[in-house]
């Protein structure tokens, strides 16, 4: 696995998104080494499914799928897994035919999107991660890409978002009775934090996190300990797990939602990051909280609890959309 991406994972992750129910699409990279091996090149042109005419290969579906079968640990050329593999293609399938409708409706509504909002993806990228755009064209090369390449990808992502958010987001309302309620059951942890400063362990995909992520919380094993023995982002396993400091408003709800459950040194569960190539497990640790002697008001905290109790309901939302607009749609599916 290409180590690299994980700077990019982190970093949209944790951004509030413009849609938190839309996926980005990002170039596949290379599988570990020790994970039963890539798919075939004979895959290479053959068609998985043809959505409104635009294709979808076999490739495209494997490279979907890899990150869950990492998860499930299942080895694409064992029989005896061959139920359980399928069922994660067939899910793999259907996000990436997913991802095309949405960025097709995008491009049939004609949704603008200035360069200049591209730009500001990239520089906010740049920024949080303290790249210059020579390193960031290195580690874009390293992983097969370059910078017309990530803006393209950008891109699409953003039109999907903006879609999403015109589409889905605005249609649900929120009662002043449910934020009302939501406040006074979690008012000890509504707090008027700035930024989160925290440590971060990324496991390998071949080890028992599990069994590591215990071994943490009974003492026997150092939070720092872990990060050097397994962590495999390298733009944080050097400085002892920590990363750039968190602004709170940036941080999208889900990370809100896990960071507001701990205080300084506690360590999380272990979590999974979302990526459409690698499904990506992690713990943090809470070094300082910025601000977080201080209780918001009802007021003061009305937007975070209205983006909390909005996901959920996005998420609704966007199955319903997508069945909409699967069923206006041409989709061919060939098989696997």
């Amino acid at each position: 696995m290409k180590k690299h991406i994980f700077l990019l994972v982190l970093c949209l992750c944790m951004a509030v998104p413009a849609q938190a129910a839309s996926r980005g699409r990002t170039p596949p990279a290379a599988p570990p080494a020790d994970f039963g091996g890539g798919p075939p090149s004979a895959t290479v042109s053959k068609i998985a499914a043809v959505v409104n005419g635009e294709r979808i290969t076999v490739l495209d579906v494997e490279r979907r799928a890899r990150p869950e079968l990492m998860r499930r640990r299942l080895n694409p050329n064992s029989p005896e897994q061959r139920a359980q593999i399928d069922a994660v293609y067939k899910e793999a399938l259907e996000a990436e035919i997913n991802d095309i409708l949405v960025y097709q409706e995008a491009l049939r509504l004609k949704t603008d999107l200035p360069e200049s909002e591209v730009d500001k993806e990239v520089t906010r990228f740049l920024q949080q991660r303290k790249l210059s755009p020579e390193e960031l064209e290195k580690q874009l090369k390293q992983e097969g890409m370059d910078m017309q390449g990530m803006r393209a990808q950008i891109r699409k992502s953003l039109l999907r978002q903006r879609l999403m958010s015109s589409m889905v987001a605005r249609k649900i309302i929120l009662s002043k009775e449910d934020v009302a309620k939501y406040y006074e059951e979690h008012r000890d942890s509504m707090t008027a934090i700035s930024e989160v400063r925290m440590a971060i362990v990324v496991y390998p995909p071949d080890i028992n996190a599990d069994s590591v992520a215990q071994r943490i919380k009974s003492g026997k094993l150092s939070f720092e300990e872990a990060v050097r023995q397994y962590s495999i982002d390298p733009a944080t396993r050097e400085k002892r797990g920590v990363m750039p400091p968190a602004p709170w408003k940036e941080m999208s709800p889900e990370w809100r939602t896990r960071v507001a459950a701990l205080k300084a040194g506690d360590v999380s569960d272990i979590f999974v990051i979302p990526h459409p190539q690698y499904r990506i497990r992690a713990q943090i640790k809470i070094l300082e909280k910025v601000g977080a002697d201080k209780v918001l008001s009802l007021a003061e905290a009305t937007p975070e609890i209205e983006a909390i109790l909005r996901e959920p309901l996005l998420q609704a939302r966007f199955m319903e959309y997508t069945q909409w607009l699967r069923n206006r749609a041409i989709v061919d599916i060939k098989g696997l």
